[in-house]
């Protein structure tokens, strides 16, 4: 991820669409966000893991638009993922932040107790861990500011300035060999092909450049458009709360929407689908014209949907707040007074110091954040390994330069294998 620094940034366009005005000012804290859209891989790896800790996620999901047959250049779920609605776009962020040991952001209560896993549910402001380090959806103004390249004294129409061509994005008649379907991501890497074609927007007269944007995002424009986490109201930058630092976009109630939010998704909700609230995506996608009234593809375009809707012109890039969170935060109390469980690290008893005492190792000393930065000292052998639950069972050695791997959960404990060259030591605390 790429760190996007704190500061104020020019948000919207005085010369275009309505709901692009007025052009404002806004600050925005630094956070972090993906260097490209999330891709069907990455959507896959999480999803199963999710599938198999409580998490639930509807049908479209299971079919994206992937890479075509006739491409060898990448794996076909190298492409973005797509046919994603807004509820399963948040759930998948909070089994990221879970898969990674990471503390989730999104909650179905306001006491931040039950992790949102299941259903379609609208969650507000009073149900987000605003301090959890955790993978969210970006709001309008992170995009924006983004999508900009850390731009703060001026608007321009794309996030390189002004002009478009098929040099820069993948969209509607862009020139490249994957017209009218999503391009790998990172793929405007100067590598792009660029294919002639009469019928291109401009596309076939360009020579192939690294197209990241000035912070070094790709695919921030084209492709597939990114849902956000605001609500979309065409006359939020008319209200003074839109210029609010860290703005999170309007808050509806059920009376604003028109929604009963308790039976979302039920056929006993009868109201007019044109009377409800819908939610903002941005960037364009692959199928965007840039001939369409607006031009979609405009870094200040808000793209608007339905968040029950999933479609293949719509995927995801998530960010996550500069916080850290509490050294194993998810520990367990177990069976016996003072003794905890990591349901990756197993069992240990919390002594009134920061020591512990590891069940395979003896005495160790953690620090770092959560269950994703983990230093662990190791009193059997008066050295630091690094790890964390992504990691895991493998352990970073600093003094020996090396990847180390737990062999605990084979049944040899407290010894770890060399990933260099095979050779095994003892690090328990019966060495």
């Amino acid at each position: 991820m790429i760190q996007v620094v704190a500061g104020a940034f020019y948000m919207g366009d005085d010369n275009s669409l309505t709901d692009e005005k007025p052009r404002h000012t806004i600050y925005i804290s630094s956070f972090y966000m993906g260097k490209t859209e999330v891709t069907i891989a990455r959507w896959n790896a999480v999803r199963d893991w999710a599938l198999n800790n409580g998490y639930e996620f509807s049908e479209n999901q299971k079919y994206p638009i992937k890479g075509p047959s006739w491409y060898t250049g990448h794996e076909p779920t190298d492409f973005p993922m797509n046919n994603v609605n807004w509820f399963d776009c948040v759930k998948w962020c909070n089994a990221r932040s879970e898969f990674m040991g990471r503390k989730a952001v999104y909650y179905t209560d306001q006491s931040l107790v039950e992790i949102y896993r299941k259903g379609e549910f609208y969650i507000n402001s009073l149900s987000i861990d605003t301090e959890a380090s955790g993978y969210r959806m970006p709001t309008e103004a992170e995009w924006e500011k983004a999508a900009r390249g850390g731009v703060t004294n001026l608007t321009h129409d794309y996030p390189w300035g002004y002009g478009l061509s098929g040099n820069f994005a993948n969209y509607k008649l862009s020139g490249d060999p994957f017209d009218d379907w999503t391009t790998p991501v990172s793929y405007f890497n100067g590598s792009q092909q660029i294919s002639f074609s009469v019928h291109s927007n401009g596309g076939e007269a360009k020579t192939a450049n690294d197209n990241k944007n000035k912070l070094g995002f790709y695919d921030i424009i084209g492709n597939v458009s990114e849902w956000c986490w605001d609500w979309y109201d065409p006359n939020w930058y008319q209200n003074p709360l839109s210029k609010k630092q860290d703005s999170t976009g309007p808050e509806y109630t059920e009376e604003e929407t028109g929604i009963d939010f308790t039976s979302f998704g039920s056929s006993e909700i009868l109201v007019d689908r044109t009377n409800w609230a819908k939610k903002v995506h941005r960037g364009g996608g692959y199928k965007s014209d840039p001939d369409s009234e607006g031009d979609v593809l405009r870094t200040a375009y808000r793209g608007v949907e339905f968040p029950d809707v999933s479609l293949k012109t719509i995927g995801l890039r998530t960010v996550r707040s500069e916080k850290h969170d509490a050294l194993w935060f998810d520990i367990r109390p177990a069976e016996f007074s003072r003794w905890y469980y990591l349901d990756w690290y197993g069992y240990f008893f919390q002594s009134h110091s920061t020591w512990v005492f590891h069940e395979n190792f003896g005495w160790i000393y953690p620090v770092g954040n959560g269950s994703y930065d983990n230093w662990l000292f190791f009193n059997s052998r008066r050295k630091w390994l690094w790890t964390s639950k992504y990691a895991y069972p493998w352990h970073y050695d600093v003094v020996g330069s090396e990847w180390i791997k737990d062999l605990s959960p084979n049944g040899e404990i407290g010894w770890f294998e060399s990933h260099t060259d095979g050779s095994k030591s003892n690090w328990g605390y019966n060495n």
